[in-house]
């Protein structure tokens, strides 16, 4: 690829090499269910998809026999695009705080707005001089986190791959806190599970909860047990970023995230 991207530009069609591949992935795998895989694409080129500025686009099947045939040469690079057209839109409150104020209605299912405000400032996931309590007010309400218990719980049925290796379950734990040096520190505990097997494929001990370390704790599962076919996660900041989906990508490695507040679908990882 020898256009030239501007950093935002790079990450739209990052984005766009992660959609094309989701597409092609079952058949990189050999997980469709169609009797061909072209059966498979004219399946697929039935319905939209959506891209990253909200459009949706109808696909010719021979479109994604052409991604197939350019992953398999170039890797991820030959599902980018060359060029995007620009978007973004900023939130008031960060992925991180996203992340941690689900945790935090999980766990309390009964604590106001205010509270969750306030603990989200201590713990530094916001600066009260960024973020308002109406910003968080008005996410609780969007998001329909104000009663007690949510009324989209999902009923839960058992799964399991039919293999080890089929599907990794990875996930981060808020663990305990460390007193070094006289500074009390926050530790967070990384951990993956063959969905099959139920063994601990990879785990460990991290100050900070980020992508970067996932992806160390992830190289060191692979290294030890072999490449999974799936990996499912949730969405938080650290699961979901260009770096990692392009790590999976060029690995051949299915992307599975759960549904936004939905971090219970990760039976097995759950904390």
């Amino acid at each position: 690829m020898n256009d030239t991207f501007n950093d935002k530009k790079y990450s739209e069609a990052v984005e766009i090499a992660h959609i094309r591949f989701g597409a092609i992935a079952p058949v990189l795998q050999g997980l469709f269910t169609e009797p061909t895989k072209t059966a498979y694409y004219k399946k697929i080129a039935e319905k939209p998809f959506k891209m990253p500025n909200g459009k949706e686009l109808l696909y010719n099947y021979n479109t994604f026999e052409k991604w197939e045939a350019r992953y398999k040469r170039y890797g991820m690079d030959g599902l980018m695009p060359k060029v995007r057209s620009d978007l973004g839109a900023s939130r008031a409150l960060p992925d991180t705080a996203i992340e941690e104020l689900f945790r935090i209605k999980q766990q309390f299912p009964r604590i106001n707005a205010t509270l969750i405000y306030t603990k989200l400032i201590e713990d530094g996931f916001i600066k009260q001089s960024e973020v308002s309590v109406s910003a968080v007010q008005r996410f609780i309400k969007k998001n329909d986190l104000k009663s007690a218990r949510n009324p989209n719980m999902k009923d839960r049925k058992a799964f399991e791959e039919e293999f080890p290796c089929d599907m990794y379950q990875a996930d981060t734990c808020h663990s305990i806190y460390i007193t070094e040096n006289g500074v009390k520190r926050k530790t967070y505990l990384f951990h993956i599970v063959d969905d099959h097997a139920r063994l601990i494929v990879g785990a460990r001990f991290f100050y900070n909860d980020n992508a970067y370390n996932f992806q160390q704790v992830l190289k060191e599962a692979i290294a030890r047990y072999g490449l999974c076919k799936k990996i499912y996660c949730d969405n938080g900041f650290t699961y979901v970023n260009k770096q990692l989906s392009l790590i999976l990508g060029s690995l051949g490695i299915i992307e599975i995230h759960a549904s936004v507040r939905d971090g219970a679908a990760k039976a097995y990882v759950k904390t």
